[in-house]
């Protein structure tokens, strides 16, 4: 027969092994799922924090996260802030995140991206609800920035460039942020301190956002603002295609449909081939390189171009008649 002594380890190993199994079972990883987006309030105790993480299903017992952040030392740790949780942490992982505090989220606006698609953007990083950013008041910016006096919407000031946020900042904080950056980029371009002397760097940002997205190659953007700047001159029609794209999608340009000749007759002032003059607004966000071209127009012999849709080089012409041979050679 077995002794006490004998029937007490066997009963201790058994203990042991349920032991084992069932805090495996409990700090491992609950799904693969998608990442939970929880926010942590500042007073918030780790017995809240528990609640939250157990509603948000992160963990499966919030008093096992409890038992385990005080076993670990760090219950007087966890940070506030807002944070993108995997279901796949387990819970060694998720307090080591909380430990740690929110991770600033990178996002790099490329340029030519359209005020509705780094609207897309930010809303797909969880950093802002979607249209946020977009519908954004203006009036309610202008007093911090008085370059704004004579805008309606954002688009343009966007500029392109890699930034950080923190995953609690508010829509509010990312637009002064933006903006911040534009005008520290682009205000040695505008001289935004002398606007009324300047009344024509607005008319500039918008010719900008349509070299960037008409002319993909530097040394090619100031021939083609200087034929943009002559042809308004003289009262030409611009005829760019990229702004009936940006009236057609609605200022998107990604996955936009190939035009149509019904296209051409859309009914929207940024339709430049229906309207003379500039759009009324920029169709798009514009680097640095697109804005210095505006700024220093080229003057050339030069009325038209057209890009070459196999090597995106742009094609000038002197006349009509060359215009369209090189039309015909090109866009067969």
């Amino acid at each position: 027969m077995l002794s006490i002594r004998s029937l007490l380890i066997a009963f201790t190993l058994i203990f042991l092994f349920f032991m084992l199994a069932f805090t495996t079972y409990i700090l491992s990883p609950i799904s693969i799922g998608s990442a939970r987006d929880i926010k942590i309030l500042p007073g918030d105790g780790v017995g809240k924090i528990g609640q939250i993480l157990e509603e948000e299903n992160l963990i499966r017992s919030s008093y096992a996260f409890k038992f385990y952040t005080f076993f670990r030392g760090a219950s007087s740790q966890l940070k506030p802030g807002r944070y993108i949780v995997s279901p796949s942490l387990n819970m060694s992982e998720i307090v080591r995140l909380l430990v740690d505090g929110p991770a600033d989220i990178e996002v790099l606006i490329h340029e030519g991206k359209t005020l509705k698609e780094v609207d897309s953007q930010f809303a797909s990083l969880g950093l802002i609800d979607a249209g946020s950013l977009a519908s954004y008041d203006v009036e309610a910016l202008k007093q911090k920035y008085p370059f704004l006096e004579r805008v309606k919407t954002l688009e343009g000031f966007l500029f392109p460039d890699t930034y950080r946020f923190s995953t609690d900042s508010t829509t509010e904080d990312i637009v002064k942020k933006l903006l911040d950056n534009f005008q520290y980029k682009a205000g040695s371009a505008f001289s935004f301190e002398t606007s009324e002397e300047d009344k024509d760097w607005y008319n500039d940002l918008i010719l900008a956002s349509l070299i960037e997205r008409e002319v993909p190659f530097s040394e090619d953007r100031r021939i083609v603002a200087g034929i943009i700047k002559k042809r308004l001159d003289v009262g030409m029609g611009l005829q760019i295609d990229a702004t009936v794209i940006y009236a057609k999608c609605n200022g998107v340009f990604e996955n936009c449909p190939r035009l149509t000749p019904d296209d051409f007759l859309i009914q929207s002032p940024y339709n430049t081939y229906r309207y003379q003059g500039l759009p009324p607004a920029p169709i798009a966000n514009p680097g640095l390189d697109a804005i210095l071209a505006a700024r220093n127009p080229q003057n050339t012999k030069y009325w038209y171009y057209l890009s070459d849709p196999e090597t995106k080089n742009t094609i000038f012409a002197a006349t009509l008649a060359e215009h369209n041979r090189n039309k015909a050679r090109y866009l067969r």
